[in-house]
This record gives structure tokens, C-alpha cells and sequence, in this order.
């Protein structure tokens, strides 16, 4: 691609407070801003942007649809990376006073190996904290990603059983708050 037409397309991006579509894209991607890898992704969000400026049919800066074109090739890229960072997927072994095993897969999002780490952590402190119950909640939301119907078909009980198992274990989430490198639980 031409350097000269993807410069073009960085300045034309921090023209005008066009630099929210990388904004968007990050927070559509559930990126936080407290990442340790949110610098990288939002400058690979900005490149995104200059090369789909460089690369758009016709003059960018007339056309309404440009921005549209660019979020999605923005996300496109920042998608692609985050999942390419995600394949070693960690899983964490918890099991209940009955010894039945749950496995969880820690949260797929984070595109650091740290981050992954602290999610790591988190996730086993919060299910150490639960009962077998909001552990297969975890489980079923984190490693299949079903919604509460599924769960309920899948254990055979109410959706209002399900949902007193997501109620409980977002009041434990709630009251286990991370601190530096120890977790408290608040009363």
C-alpha cells in the first residue's frame, strides 16, 4: 500500500474527534482502557484505520459510508489479533465438596499473557468463594457460553433457579475485590 495514502489516512483519523471509531471498536471488543494491552491494541486500531483509508474504492473523505467501513475493518483486525493471542486458553480445575470436577476456562478477552493470569486468579478465588451451584453457572457462562435458558434445559431446572445462581455469584463477585496481588473478601 502507498505510505503516503495511509499518512493521509492517520491524520484524516485525529481530524474532527474521528479517532472514536478506534474508541468503539476497542469497547465493542470488551477491551478495557486498565489492560496492559490496550496501548498496542488502540495504535493496531489507528493503522487499521489508515489502511482501510488507503484502501477505500474512491475519495474517503467525501463518502458518509467511509466510517462504517473503517469501524468494521477496525474490528475486523483488532478481533483477529485478539484471538490469535487466545489460543492458549487456560483452564483452571474446581471441584466441590463432593469432589465433582468443574472445569472453567478463564476468560477468552484478554490479549495479555498477564492479564490472562489475573483473570486466572480471579476466576479461581471467585469459584472458591461459590457453591457447587454458581460454579456450574461460572463453568456453563465461561467455557460453552450458553445463555441462562441453556443452562436451565441443560441441568433441568427453573430459569428462576438459574437466576439465583447468577444473583449469587454476582454479590460474590462483588464482595471479593481485588487489591495489588491478594484478593479481600468485604462483608
Amino acid at each position: 500500500m502507498n505510505c503516503e495514502k495511509i499518512t493521509s489516512g492517520l491524520n484524516f483519523l485525529v481530524s474532527d474527534k474521528r479517532i472514536t471509531v478506534v474508541y468503539g471498536a476497542l469497547k465493542r471488543l470488551h477491551v478495557s482502557y486498565y489492560s496492559t494491552c490496550y496501548d498496542d491494541l488502540f495504535q493496531e486500531g489507528c493503522l487499521a484505520f489508515g489502511e482501510a483509508f488507503a484502501a477505500y474504492p474512491g475519495c474517503p473523505q467525501l463518502d458518509d459510508h467511509f466510517m462504517a467501513y473503517a469501524y468494521q475493518r477496525i474490528y475486523w483486525r483488532l478481533l483477529d489479533i485478539l484471538q490469535q493471542s487466545n489460543q492458549h486458553t487456560q483452564q483452571v480445575a474446581l471441584s466441590d465438596a463432593d469432589q465433582d470436577p468443574v472445569e472453567l476456562v478463564v476468560d477468552p478477552r484478554p490479549a495479555c499473557e498477564e492479564q490472562h493470569l489475573i483473570n486466572a486468579d480471579y476466576f479461581t478465588t471467585l469459584a472458591a468463594h461459590c457453591s457447587f451451584n454458581q460454579r456450574r453457572y461460572l463453568n456453563a457462562k465461561l467455557n460453552r457460553q450458553w445463555s441462562d435458558k441453556e443452562i436451565a434445559d441443560h441441568y433441568k431446572v427453573s430459569p428462576s433457579a438459574v437466576h439465583q445462581w447468577k444473583t449469587g455469584l454476582i454479590a460474590k463477585a462483588r464482595r471479593l475485590s481485588y487489591n495489588g496481588n491478594e484478593f479481600e473478601v468485604r462483608k
